[in-house]
């Protein structure tokens, strides 16, 4: 079986086209002409090796956080004031017939950081894609994810894109975009990249993570990415559905999605 761990923590530290793009937590609006933020400009769409924000020369910083906390370690808070309140830890396999529940394909990390001065709360996503193949021989791409749970909340999004390798998985995935939608465009090739309907209850990622991308491009794992909204209380709930890995197939892959558990502010609905 796949594991699943829980942990309860209390006290721990605190393409740009006619796209807004800003570093930091940008703020997700409707927009007429677009549900995206362009982030990372560079990589193609995984297509060509991504870089990652300089943040000392101010180069390619749309939608980035950094700072010595994260570089220490991703599970401190991308914003002072805020404290880990939880964490799950999930293995992944995409049902049958494309997967099957014996093997972990993916370790998703699913965690909520709080302020209990302004009554906001960050939820930080991360995964690391495992060696197992599909059933039909290929590797499992994951282009999107997708988190419900915000509807009638102000959402802003980030992401941290660690400039250091990791000794076992190397560079991190950059963040391309991210728009308030329930909707994942693939990339490349569509005449209008950014097109997508808003949606005031999902956020969208778009990035390109497979243990052995076969665009020869290869990013095991994504950058932390992060939504902050509104939560009166520090206890988060867990809803089925609330996150959505998909594969838009980038390289003519089946194209699917796995339906998961995830955290939600407490009362919100999946609308």
């Amino acid at each position: 079986m796949l594991k699943i761990k829980y942990l309860k923590l209390m006290a721990l530290l605190a393409l740009c086209l006619p796209l807004i793009c800003q570093a930091g937590f940008v703020d997700l609006k409707p927009s007429k002409a677009s549900a995206y933020v362009a982030c990372n400009a560079t990589g193609a769409f995984g297509l060509k090796e991504s870089t990652a924000p300089d943040m000392a020369q101010q180069k390619n910083t749309a939608c980035a956080v950094n700072s010595e906390l994260l570089l220490t370690s991703p599970m401190n808070a991308p914003l002072a004031g805020f404290n880990m309140v939880g964490m799950i830890s999930r293995g992944v396999a995409p049902p049958a017939p494309e997967g099957n529940d014996s093997e972990e394909f993916a370790t998703l990390t699913d965690t909520i950081w709080w302020n209990k001065d302004t009554k906001e709360c960050i939820f930080g996503t991360h995964i690391l894609m495992k060696e197992p193949k599909l059933s039909h021989g290929e590797q499992w791409e994951i282009n999107d994810i997708v988190r419900g749970g915000f509807s009638g909340r102000p959402v802003s999004v980030a992401y941290f894109m660690n400039p250091n390798p990791n000794a076992s998985y190397g560079m991190p995935e950059a963040l391309y975009r991210v728009g308030r939608s329930m909707t994942s465009v693939k990339q490349p090739g569509l005449p209008d990249l950014n097109a997508a309907p808003y949606h005031d209850g999902w956020v969208d990622f778009t990035t390109d993570v497979n243990f052995a991308d076969p665009d020869g491009t290869t990013r095991k794992m994504t950058s932390m990415l992060y939504i902050k909204s509104h939560c009166d209380g520090k206890e988060p709930d867990e809803k089925e559905g609330a996150i959505r890995l998909r594969t838009t197939g980038q390289n003519g892959q089946k194209a699917f999605e796995v339906v998961l558990p995830g955290l939600v502010p407490a009362g919100a609905s999946l609308d």
